[in-house]
């Protein structure tokens, strides 16, 4: 795919580089790191509207990091069980949990390949952060989520998209992705940590909407709506919208560009052919 394979300590790889993530993960001002906070914002609204799915019933958070959906989850739904890979982000979890005063949230550390739940256990499956395209056998990530989700459930799942804007001048993503046909190349992510001197690079997956609608109906999955993130802001260099840090914090001027540009971006994420476009697509699906 492109020249880029995955590392073969792949699952240590990502565990280590997310447990040094935990004291930083929640910096979501504005002025430090734009983008994400952009991005939370849509999947924050497609867990509202999806609240009747999950309303008072089992909720399963599938690469929960710090908790970010998990604690929009719990006030209203039954249960949830939240899972992630990395040890330090569970702990923030449970710090945020605590705070709150939730109690109806089940912790479990663990890879998303190996659910410990039982078959059509829960009613709802969300999978937000890009999760998906940082394992390495994640099909067998997706037939687990759908093995676990009871008949008539909801799967909902957010991944890198092949396509986007921000190809058109970056010559080296947009040539590897034509020599990938009709499925999804692997890139690298760099991210440099804020309270560390050091940074880390993590090999991800890319998708097309038919490679995961394959993927996902190969596992009785039908898919009943779609979005994307990021779709104008694509276009932005990533050293604008995700600057180092020697940057940050962003200048004011800076931050109400970013910020309109996202709300763009916010009105767009349903509208064909726009969402096509975005550098993170949201897929929701129901098991059959």
């Amino acid at each position: 795919m492109g020249g880029i394979e995955f590392d073969a300590n792949q699952l240590q790889r990502v565990q280590t580089a997310y447990d040094l993530m935990a004291e930083e993960y929640d910096i979501l001002d504005h002025r430090i790191n734009p983008f994400y906070v952009n991005g939370y914002k849509v999947l924050g609204y497609f867990v509202q509207k999806l609240s009747p799915h999950w309303r008072g019933r089992t909720v399963l958070d599938v690469g929960c990091g710090s908790g970010l959906q998990t604690v929009q989850f719990a006030p209203q739904a039954k249960h949830v069980l939240a899972i992630d890979i990395s040890r330090a982000l569970m702990r923030k979890v449970q710090d945020k949990l605590k705070a709150q005063g939730l109690t109806n949230v089940t912790l479990l550390q663990g890879n998303a390949t190996q659910l410990p739940l039982q078959d059509c256990s829960v009613d709802f499956v969300s999978s937000y952060g890009d999760v998906i395209g940082h394992i390495q056998n994640y099909e067998q990530a997706i037939a687990e989520m759908a093995r676990v989700c009871r008949h008539g459930g909801t799967v909902t799942l957010e991944y890198d998209n092949k396509w986007h804007l921000g190809l058109l001048y970056q010559f080296r993503e947009l040539r590897n992705a034509i020599t990938t046909r009709r499925r999804g190349d692997l890139r690298r992510w760099t991210y440099e940590y804020l309270n560390h001197d050091s940074k880390v690079n993590l090999t991800y997956k890319t998708f097309t909407f038919p490679e995961m609608q394959s993927l996902l109906n190969r596992h009785g999955l039908t898919v009943t709506q779609r979005a994307g993130t990021h779709i104008l802001s694509s276009l932005i260099p990533d050293k604008i919208q995700d600057p180092p840090k020697e940057r940050l914090p962003l200048k004011s001027y800076q931050v109400w560009f970013l910020q309109t540009i996202a709300q763009c971006d916010f009105h767009l994420k349903r509208l064909f052919p726009f969402y096509t476009f975005g550098y993170s697509a949201i897929v929701v699906a129901r098991k059959e």
